[in-house]
């Protein structure tokens, strides 16, 4: 709930942030930096630390699908709404399901696909049709967000078994904070100063949700979890309503009730590759 929760308020203060006439450019390097300063403040804080240097190099690949993940997301924002860009995310479950099958990490039950296209049809329900006519670049953004969003969560399940989770969020939160400062901020010098309290909100909403989702995710696996988080969607319907005035609709309530039924059917049984 912590994740989903950190999850949800990230990207109404991303919206909040371009209608400030900020772009993704601006809001994905202070993102990446304080989400950094903030994971590695815990650790610090907490004495985590890594045991074997050997560990870090595999969150080196990790670490690249986060920022493909954070930037996809980013600019998706950019064009379409938010309610829009959570709906598309929540296509990553069938991905990682798939993948940890292949793998003989999982057992899918005999419900679970139904259970998944159950939410998925209670999502598809909500979504604004214009959206695909309109601005497909945001919607082929998202869908590229899923794809290395779903070979990230397949990845950490392994290593946060031997690495702690906060110490694997620091380290790819430093590793996105690097490519922003020597990638992007030379070409995007002129910071402006409404930026920095966005950036200081998005960081810590983008650190907390990492580091309660890589717990989340070592304790009940990458498909269970990647399931869960489909009920951001019934969260985000809530919040965007409250805050960014976005309308809420008759379908948009029959998708929230079919996504909470849905998610209770959708079970999986982890298994010892």
């Amino acid at each position: 709930m912590g994740a989903l929760l950190a999850a949800s308020i990230e990207p109404i203060i991303v919206k909040f942030g371009f209608k400030g006439h900020l772009s993704p450019w601006h809001l994905f390097t202070l993102k990446s930096i304080f989400a950094a300063l903030l994971c590695g403040a815990v650790c610090l804080l907490f004495k985590f630390k890594v045991e074997k240097r050997e560990q870090l190099k595999q969150l080196l690949i990790p670490s690249v699908l986060l920022i493909g993940t954070n930037l996809f997301t980013m600019f998706a924002l950019y064009t379409i709404s938010a309610v829009t860009v959570i709906t598309v995310v929540t296509t990553t479950p069938a991905l990682v399901a798939v993948l940890n099958q292949k793998m003989g990490r999982d057992q899918l039950d005999k419900l679970f696909w139904p259970g998944f296209w159950l939410s998925f049809l209670g999502v598809m329900m909500s979504i604004e049709l214009s959206q695909f006519m309109v601005q497909p670049i945001g919607l082929f953004l998202m869908f590229g967000a899923v794809v290395t969003s779903s070979f990230y969560r397949v990845q950490m399940e392994r290593i946060t078994d031997e690495v702690s989770p906060v110490v694997a969020s620091a380290f790819t939160m430093a590793v996105g904070a690097v490519f922003a400062l020597v990638c992007i901020v030379p070409f995007n010098l002129n910071m402006p100063s409404n930026a920095w309290s966005f950036g200081i909100w998005i960081g810590v909403a983008a650190g907390l949700a990492n580091v309660a989702f890589l717990y989340a995710l070592n304790t009940v696996g990458a498909t269970r979890i990647s399931v869960i988080t489909m009920l951001q969607r019934p969260l985000l319907i809530v919040a965007a309503a409250l805050l960014l005035k976005e309308a809420v609709t008759i379908p948009q309530i029959i998708g929230v009730v079919l996504v909470l039924v849905g998610t209770q059917m959708a079970k999986v049984k982890r298994l010892k590759a």
